[in-house]
């Protein structure tokens, strides 16, 4: 376990206090934050992270009884449906505003759109997740311009402070930077990162009451992966093989115990962000290149509502996986076709034909839920990991 990890669950443990505190006592508004982290920030809303939140529930078989009740359906994304119920049944707040939208995918802009309806909140709906090019930047900030006049109206003492949004930018194109200091790291046989905080997706700064608390997390933990670089430490004793993960996973066991007793080692989780946020093919806030020129603060963040590539043509996220697959020179790649995930189920057997094509790796397509125990029992996920080990054991010494 790294030693940072003490400083992301004090920051955990904060970020909850803080929404029970304003739950209870109503002294501050909160709106979902799910990718535009910034502008709610900068705003004065605190952040509700709806699908972060659902994701640590772990086992959730009271929240889908509560779903089937209500009548919604219980075969999207565990994620999108999960944190209704959890609102539902009282155990996390709902937002005072929602902002509705697609940038992940279309799931999630109806979860919200559902959060929004059902407890009689003001709904804002933003279509995002539209490529990179000036017309759809354009397109965005303008409806980002619209949130924030709509949200004024409808929430006492919100105000937008740009002063507050650039200095969150400088904070995050901060913790952007250890990050690719830590991608950079992870190339390295032995890998300094284990599975399991390869497998974490990164809460940016501006996701916490504290920003600049959350930065000296980012720090803390680029300067262990340093130390272990310098040492020669790996998180496995004896890599022998190395996978890349893809899409998400089963949170109600840890899959990697797994692969860290055959010697498999994960250096990387590749989702929506992935390439951008750790530098592996797209730059992240202050970068001039990619636009031609320097962009605004609303820019800023409307650039990155516009680059999450589950949200984008497929053959973005497919190119995007086998990139990271490459940059990462792994063994194998194992596909997690997440049932009820509109945006990235379809295109695992384009990753599969393309990787074994062009990179000569083999794909396993494990198919699965994220929360939903009963849907896939943990022993018959470990066998076809086993399996899928063996297989790339021979397929390497085929190699040699």
């Amino acid at each position: 376990m790294l030693r940072a990890n003490r400083l992301l669950y004090e920051m955990e443990l904060d970020f909850r206090l803080a929404q029970l505190d304003a739950w209870r006592t109503g002294n501050r508004p909160m709106a979902n934050i799910e990718y535009a982290t910034l502008v709610i920030n900068a705003m004065g809303f605190l952040g509700l992270d709806l699908m972060g939140a659902a994701d640590r529930t772990r086992l959730a078989s009271e929240y889908f009884d509560i779903i089937r009740a209500k009548g919604f359906p219980d075969t999207a994304c565990d994620r999108t449906i999960v944190c209704l119920a959890m609102c539902i049944n009282e155990d996390f707040p709902a937002p005072d505003l929602v902002m509705a939208h697609n940038t992940a995918c279309h799931m999630e802009l109806t979860s919200f759109k559902a959060i929004g309806e059902y407890f009689n909140k003001p709904v804002f709906t933003l279509n995002g997740g539209l490529g990179a090019n000036e017309d759809t930047l354009s397109f965005v900030t303008d409806q980002l311009e619209e949130f924030i006049e709509f949200a004024e109206k409808k929430i006492p003492g919100v105000r937008y402070d740009e002063e507050r949004m650039v200095e969150l930018i400088e904070i995050e194109c901060q913790a952007a930077e250890c990050l690719h200091q830590v991608n950079s790291l992870r190339r390295l046989t032995p890998c300094p990162l284990s599975a399991l905080d390869a497998f974490r997706l990164p809460r940016m700064p501006s996701y916490y009451p504290e920003p600049r608390r959350a930065l000296s997390y980012f720090k803390a933990w680029r300067d262990e992966m340093l130390e272990k670089a310098e040492h020669g430490i790996g998180a496995l004793e004896n890599e022998q093989l190395r996978f890349l993960w893809v899409v998400t996973g089963p949170f109600y066991f840890n899959p990697f115990m797994v692969l860290a007793r055959r010697g498999v080692a994960v250096p990387a989780l590749q989702f929506g962000w992935m390439p951008r946020l750790f530098g592996i093919k797209y730059q992240i806030y202050g970068d001039e290149s990619e636009y031609g020129r320097r962009l605004s603060p609303l820019e800023e963040q409307a650039r990155m509502l516009n680059s999450n590539s589950w949200a984008v043509k497929g053959d973005v996220w497919v190119d995007d996986c086998l990139d990271v697959a490459k940059d990462l020179r792994v063994d194998g790649i194992v596909y997690y076709v997440q049932i009820g995930c509109t945006a990235s189920a379809g295109l695992g057997r384009l990753v599969a034909e393309r990787s074994e094509a062009e990179l000569g790796i083999p794909t396993l397509l494990l198919e699965g839920r994220q929360l939903d125990a009963q849907f896939k029992k943990q022993e018959e996920c470990e066998a076809e990991l086993e399996a899928f080990v063996d297989l790339c054991f021979d397929w390497k010494a085929r190699e040699r």
